[in-house]
């Protein structure tokens, strides 16, 4: 695990990183730490005191109908060059609250130098994360697992 998140630019609404996401049955059976890094999206909360952020995994497994998700478009994988050949989808009915910078639960991509942002998804994708999110809040399908603290 990296200690601070070392990147060029504070975090924004859209950065994604490498984080160690905590699934909500993990965290139930009170396990504290993801099992593997994986991309995960930043959304800075519009009520967000200091540095705190909610990330949303992304997986290359298909989710089940009943999720929540948005398949990553093409153009938005390929330029942040997410790894697998096939498809990603941003789940958005679960994500972690955390600290940026500053989580201990951000890991490298790439160590020399030291890399943890694969880039930023285009604010034409991201307005729609953000339109889907704030239905999901609205159903209340969201689940946050508080981490950072």
């Amino acid at each position: 695990m990296s200690g601070t998140l070392r990147i060029a630019e504070e975090p924004k609404t859209g950065l994604v990183v490498s984080y160690r996401f905590l699934w909500p049955h993990e965290h139930t059976a009170g396990i504290e730490e993801g099992r593997k890094a994986r991309p995960a999206c930043v959304v800075i909360p519009i009520t967000a005191k200091g540095d705190d952020v909610v990330l949303f995994p992304l997986t290359t497994q298909e989710p089940s109908v009943d999720r929540l998700f948005l398949r990553v478009p093409e153009t938005e994988r390929r330029r942040l060059k997410l790894r697998g050949a096939g498809p990603s989808w941003l789940l958005l009915d679960q994500g972690n609250t955390d600290i940026l910078p500053g989580s201990f639960h951000v890991e490298p991509i790439s160590y020399d130098p030291p890399v943890h942002a694969y880039g930023h998804f285009s604010q034409a994708f991201m307005r729609v994360v953000l339109r889907t999110l704030a239905e999901a809040i609205r159903v209340r399908r969201l689940r946050l697992i508080r981490r950072g603290d």
